[in-house]
């Protein structure tokens, strides 16, 4: 279940927005309304989900696709506006930002990622145990206490997919959108 917020995008509210609106004789309701801005901005945001996934490929950060499959873009009506909200799993912010070394992940995060890596399922270690749920349990505990002496180094995917889908980028596209609609 998605549950962090990593970008938020507020559109409509804005005093440039609206003095533009009120020159076309076109108010904010009539505007949004309609499904098809909503639907830029829906638009806008899956490319940038999909830029996300794109770089946690790329990073080879994506071995059970938990995260990648998490990430998903939530747009909500506020007071000002439209706010678009991509959500991702917990620990999206540790593989954009690393973890420093001092504090250990939790214990079942790391089962559950033995769990879903096939390769160190495979490992001799655990193959060749007599009991898996206990060689599992144990190597789990060495990652986790490594994690906790070392770190893990930062894999960012958020901050490159913005960096490529920018925010200019969607005020290009509404003003596309605008400009046709007001033709």
């Amino acid at each position: 279940m998605p549950s962090s917020n990593f970008h938020k995008t507020n559109i409509k509210g804005d005093d440039l927005f609206s003095d533009f609106l009120r020159g076309a004789g076109v108010t904010q309701e009539e505007v949004f309304e309609e499904d098809g801005l909503v639907r830029v901005i829906q638009n806008w945001g899956e490319q940038l989900a999909q830029q996300m996934r794109i770089n946690l490929f790329k990073n080879k950060t994506n071995a059970s696709q938990t995260l990648s499959g998490s990430i998903a873009n939530v747009l909500n009506e506020t007071p000002k506006g439209y706010q678009l909200d991509t959500q991702a799993e917990d620990y999206a912010t540790f593989v954009e930002d690393g973890r420093r070394a001092g504090k250990r992940p939790p214990l079942n995060a790391m089962i559950q990622y033995i769990q879903e890596k096939r390769q160190l399922q495979q490992s001799k270690y655990i193959r060749n145990a007599k009991d898996k749920v206990k060689a599992t349990r144990s190597l789990a505990f060495l990652i986790q206490r490594k994690i906790g002496q070392k770190g893990t180094r930062k894999q960012p995917f958020i901050v490159p997919a913005l960096n490529k889908v920018t925010v200019q980028v969607l005020s290009d596209r509404i003003g596309q959108y605008l400009s046709q609609e007001l033709s």
